[in-house]
């Protein structure tokens, strides 16, 4: 299906996202993760047109990401999260839309459950992947994405997106033509200052700041599918175990052979898993 792209304003910046599927159909918000470099489309270029042949997919440029630029960036991931709940919200309400079904990938994941936490009634069906917000030493993988700019090489870059996937060779070449992408991307001031923003010093007090209390976990009702690759460099798989325990509709769902990118490198079975739950097959 045709992908098209718009903007909406969401208290004092534009948010730009993707849209697919017909505007009658029942929405579904799909939420990035924060890799350098990271936006709407590098997570969701395969599931954005699959989930439109049944529901009106919408995957925005998370604030500070792609070209959802924030004008007075904030600092740290505790101050971010109030942009980027506020922002989803608001692209909610711009967009007419009462309430929605959710998918959150990694720091995406982590705004998903604060979402939950400020806002149960604006939401369905709930699909996390590899999410934060549960307790976890941060991982040297975590520490190197979000401390990316220490070094800021093209190398680093390559390397970290070789990791976001247990077999790289699924992408064959086009990784290299990733990393290279992403590269232009990450130099840009613009995109630099406010990744800066979000995660300097210690990665650790950023994990932290996504934690959700597990009381508050306990009393998440929605119908939540929970996933996570095994072999993820990035999130440890306790995470998802943590979370998935503790949410009363939650289960979980371990892709095995599989890194910290479930929707790309596990794709077809990623795309229809999500599809038969938020249809209500199961869950």
């Amino acid at each position: 299906m045709d992908v098209a792209s718009s903007r909406v304003s969401t208290g004092g910046f534009e948010t730009f996202y993707h849209h697919c599927g017909a505007a009658d159909a029942q929405p579904v918000i799909l939420l990035h993760g924060s890799g350098p470099g990271a936006n709407a489309m590098s997570n969701w270029v395969h599931a954005l047109p699959f989930l439109g042949q049944s529901y009106r997919a919408i995957a925005p440029d998370i604030a500070g990401f792609g070209d959802s630029q924030h004008h007075a960036p904030p600092t740290g991931a505790a101050a971010w999260i109030e942009v980027w709940t506020a922002q989803i919200i608001a692209l909610l309400d711009g967009l007419g839309i009462e309430k929605a079904h959710l998918v959150g990938n990694s720091m995406g994941g982590g705004v998903t459950l604060q979402l939950l936490r400020r806002h149960p009634q604006r939401f369905e069906r709930i699909v996390l992947m590899g999410a934060v917000g549960a307790p976890f030493t941060a991982t040297p993988g975590l520490q190197r994405g979000w401390g990316y700019y220490r070094t800021a090489t093209e190398e680093e870059l390559a390397y970290l997106v070789r990791k976001f996937l247990h077999n790289p060779g699924v992408l064959g070449a086009d990784v290299d033509a990733i990393a290279k992408q992403r590269f232009g991307l990450v130099m840009q001031d613009r995109i630099r200052r406010q990744f800066e923003a979000m995660f300097p010093g210690d990665a650790q007090e950023h994990v932290d700041a996504f934690v959700v209390p597990e009381h508050e976990l306990r009393a998440m009702a929605h119908p939540t599918l929970v996933t996570h690759g095994r072999e993820d460099f990035f999130i440890p798989t306790s995470t998802s175990l943590y979370v998935a325990e503790r949410m009363p509709n939650a289960q979980l769902h371990m892709f095995h052979h599989c890194g910290h990118w479930i929707q790309i490198e596990q794709r077809q079975a990623f795309n229809q898993l999500v599809r038969d739950f938020l249809d209500g097959r199961f869950g």
